[in-house]
């Protein structure tokens, strides 16, 4: 079961060990080293294990170890090990954007205060020099994992959506992400507007007929205009009530064991407006109409579960506003990674051209009046 609070502190020994480049680099040797490191745990030793790939992430590669320990411990004999992504331009667009820096730190530094369900995290290391990195995490194989091309139920969008507002109220306006350099950035946020910005319109210059057959005509009117203003639309979201968001609430990051939701995939974690998570969830996690018919009461139960844990001076107009821009952020991940996703499969095909047809939200919320010029 998944810890949340104080109950997953975990106290790291010192116990430097080389990080694996694949899956194939973890031995019974290493993961007893890693296992031991962890100083909540009673020395267990790996008499042997098996690795079965599970997949792979954008950035990342997860596999399953099957665990027999030398000796009866507490240990689980299934764990998940996530790594770096083998392809080396995705590997070093990943490091670049501080990808494996955020998601390895968030679990050594914020896990325990996320205020929500997150993966037990049994070990956590980063190589500052070469950027790889290495989680050893709680199998959720028992869990129901979300589906982006079906969608989800009322039902469980009711509870993401009460999940993120605990995340968020747990951190609403909260000083300590000031401190974290890996969680802040160095840049400045009109230099990591710019950025941004400039990688948008590259990457929409690269694909645009690709997005002219996906999003919606309006959708696509509202994106393309987007590009050159970008960096101002991003410095409004610096601007009022700021709390950690995940970053990336799509279904596929997601496990579901009615009423607990548990969120993976760290690497996008960032302080920003608290409307940026579910936006991203609630306009892509829903059938077109199941979001229109059932929208208004989501955005209700967030605002009503922010306030049953503490958050106050935060109106349901201030919602809508934040929430609007959000949604008209979403085009930002979307642009950015159909530049760099896979088309040639079925189901590469089938999920991006979902995804982009319920992007129809953006024009439902008449977003492109909060673009400059409009």
């Amino acid at each position: 079961m998944t810890q949340t609070e104080s109950d997953q502190t975990v106290l790291w020994r010192i116990r430097p060990l080389a990080i694996p480049r694949t899956l194939d680099d973890i031995t019974p040797e290493w993961l007893t080293g890693a296992l031991r490191a962890n100083a909540n745990l009673n020395d267990p030793v790996v008499e042997s294990l098996s690795v079965k790939p599970t997949g792979n992430g954008y950035a990342g590669v997860l596999g399953r170890l099957t665990v027999i320990y030398a000796d009866e411990c507490d240990t689980p004999s299934t764990l998940i090990a996530k790594l770096p992504s083998v392809d080396p331009d995705i590997r070093k667009y990943a490091i670049d954007d501080g990808m494996y820096r955020r998601e390895t730190r968030f679990y050594q530094d914020l896990a325990k205060d996320s205020g929500i369900p997150v993966p037990k995290c049994y070990y956590a290391d980063l190589d500052s020099k070469t950027g790889g990195f290495v989680l050893l995490l709680e199998d959720l194989g028992d869990m129901r994992e979300g589906d982006e091309v079906a969608g989800c139920s009322v039902e469980d969008a009711m509870n993401v959506v009460r999940n993120l507002a605990q995340l968020h109220a747990a951190w609403w306006n909260d000083g300590r992400t000031a401190s974290l350099d890996w969680l802040a950035g160095t840049e400045s946020p009109s230099m990591t507007g710019m950025r941004l910005q400039n990688l948008y319109v590259e990457a929409w210059d690269k694909t645009s007929d690709t997005f002219a057959r996906i999003y919606p005509p309006d959708t696509f009117n509202i994106a393309e205009r987007l590009g050159p203003n970008l960096a101002v639309v991003l410095q409004a979201a610096t601007t009022g009530h700021q709390t950690l968001n995940h970053g990336d609430t799509h279904l596929g990051n997601m496990f579901f064991r009615d009423p607990e939701v548990v969120l993976v995939d760290w690497q996008n974690v960032m302080v920003t407006s608290p409307a940026l998570d579910i936006a991203y969830f609630i306009q892509g996690s829903l059938q077109i109409e199941t979001r229109r018919t059932h929208e208004q009461e989501l955005l209700d139960e967030y605002l009503t579960t922010l306030y049953r844990n503490g958050v106050t001076g935060y109106s349901r107009d201030q919602l809508i506003d934040d929430y609007r821009r959000g949604v008209l952020r979403t085009l930002v991940p979307s642009v950015l990674s159909m530049a760099n996703l896979d088309m040639e499969t079925p189901d590469s095909r089938e999920l991006i051209e979902t995804i982009g047809a319920r992007m129809i939200g953006i024009a439902d919320w008449d977003c492109g009046a909060l673009i400059p010029g409009s």
